[in-house]
Order: structure tokens, then C-alpha cells, then sequence
């Protein structure tokens, strides 16, 4: 069993990129309701209470927005800057996987123990990628930024499902890549889920088409019954790249590009009342 938290978290999705590309690039199928341009939102998450803050994936910066020409709103660091989160004093980092976009500014968390699947590790530094179609949603510098924090013990390694902080727990799905988690928080609103890549967006779910970037279709598939298997209530699991997010919630008062995931939703989100 969990263990109860010193109180329940705020949390927040905090934006730090958009892009938009042809819908066909964001799912295995392609029909007629998404052809043309699919927008799509880059978010950090961020849980805490009076006793700690905790970071749900740490983004990509400037290098990597050039190399893979992505457009940047701001900084992942300035970006939690907005809410009061100061990334070099974060004590704990968590990462749902390594993809770019998720593992891309590790070294803007200079104190904090970063907690990661084993088997995403084994993954991100093996034989796959040897392989271009399965290493090109990971840039190697950012990589190696992770094998570095392992290098000076501030890597913790979690093999399957595990509470990493009191009210704060891992869950091992895969599927999108080797070693995929989602998170599950007791926030004020209750429990909750930030499912991160195990569900792009609502509709990548709610029609069963999954994102093209699959390390195991099987897991990824099973992954989309797994959000919903750890008890939080539908408005409380939340996508990973959805831009309905950010007019699903209401905006933090100190940062319009942040959102309280814990307020009351401002109409239905698509999840409430779906059957699945």
C-alpha cells in the first residue's frame, strides 16, 4: 500500500513548446478526420506540497528545438521559473522515458536524483539503437546526460511499479518506448495520473490509434487500459501531448502557460462518460 503523503500535491502542466505537422505523423492510422495539421503541446508536470516539489520530465532546450527544427516557447527551466520552481534546487526529477522531448535538459537539475525504469535505461543505451527508426526520438547527448547523473549516484533505478516519494508512485507500461512509466500522484483533487506517452492525446485512446513511435505495439495498446486501472477518475488522467489541456483547466495566476490539474475543469473532458 501507499503510504499517505504529508498532504495531498498541487499540480500543474506547465507548457514550454507547441508545433503542428501533418495529422498523418501522429498516428499508425490516417483517416479521413485526421488528415491536415495536428497541433500538439510539450508539457512538464510538476506536484507538490509544503514538504517537497517533485518534477515529472525536465523537456528539451534551444540545441535540440534547432536540431530537430521544433519551435520553443521558452525554456524548461524558465518555464517552471514561472510558477516559483527553481530547477537547480529540484530534489527529484522523474522521467516517464528518454525520448528528446522528455529527457532533454537533465543538466538544468543539478541537485536533483532523476527516476527512471531500468529497462528504459537498458533501451536508450542498447542494442536498438543501432537501429535509426528506434533512436531517432532520442538525441545521445541527452542520454549521455543520464548515464553522467548515474555516474555521480543520482540516478534511481525502478523495475516495474514503486512509490518514489510518499503519495508519489511509478508505473511501468512500455509500449510507447522500452521502458515507459506513468505516474500517479494523491492530489488535492485526488488520485491522479499523468499518463505522459502512454496516451498522446485523447483521441490517440479513445479511437485505439496509437502514435506511430512504438517500441512494443502489445504494451502500448495495454498501456491505454493501464491509466485507467489505478483509481483515479477520468478527468484526472492526463494526456501527454494534448493541447485540449490547456483549455480543460484553469491557468495558474502567475503564469498563463500553466495549469491547475487539480481545478475544477472548465467544460467535459473527453474521457468523462467514455466508456472505453
Amino acid at each position: 500500500m501507499m503510504a499517505e503523503p504529508e498532504e495531498p500535491y498541487d499540480v500543474h502542466a506547465v507548457v514550454y513548446a507547441r508545433f503542428e505537422r501533418p495529422s498523418r505523423e501522429y498516428y499508425i492510422f490516417s483517416p479521413d478526420p485526421h488528415e491536415g495539421t495536428r497541433a500538439v503541446t510539450y508539457f512538464l508536470w510538476v506536484a507538490r506540497n509544503s514538504a517537497r516539489t517533485i518534477v515529472i520530465d525536465c523537456g528539451y532546450g534551444e540545441d535540440a528545438a534547432k536540431r530537430r527544427g521544433r519551435d520553443l516557447l521558452r525554456h524548461p527551466e524558465a518555464a517552471l521559473k514561472a510558477i516559483g520552481v527553481d530547477a537547480k534546487t529540484v530534489p527529484m526529477v522523474i522521467l516517464t522515458h528518454m525520448h528528446f522531448d522528455h529527457a532533454g535538459s537533465v543538466p538544468s537539475f543539478p541537485k536533483a536524483e532523476f527516476v527512471v525504469q531500468e529497462r528504459e535505461v537498458a533501451y536508450a543505451t542498447g542494442r536498438p539503437m543501432r537501429y535509426p527508426a528506434c533512436r531517432r526520438v532520442f538525441d545521445v547527448e541527452h542520454v549521455v546526460d543520464v548515464v553522467e547523473a548515474n555516474f555521480k549516484s543520482r540516478v534511481r533505478f525502478v523495475d516495474g511499479d514503486a512509490e518514489v516519494a510518499p503519495g508519489v508512485s511509478v508505473h511501468l507500461v512500455g509500449g510507447h518506448s522500452g521502458g515507459l512509466q506513468v505516474v500517479r500522484v494523491e492530489s488535492k483533487a485526488g488520485p491522479m495520473v499523468i499518463a505522459s506517452d502512454a496516451a498522446h492525446f485523447y483521441d490517440t485512446v479513445m479511437e485505439q490509434n496509437p502514435h506511430p513511435v512504438v517500441a512494443s505495439l502489445p504494451e502500448l495498446c495495454a498501456g491505454y487500459e493501464r491509466i485507467f486501472e489505478l483509481g483515479a477518475a477520468p478527468e484526472r488522467v492526463i494526456p501527454g501531448h494534448d493541447p485540449l489541456v490547456e483549455t480543460l483547466y484553469p491557468a495558474h495566476p502567475k503564469d498563463k502557460l500553466t495549469f491547475d490539474l487539480c481545478g475544477t475543469p472548465l467544460k467535459k473532458t473527453p474521457w468523462q462518460g467514455w466508456k472505453g
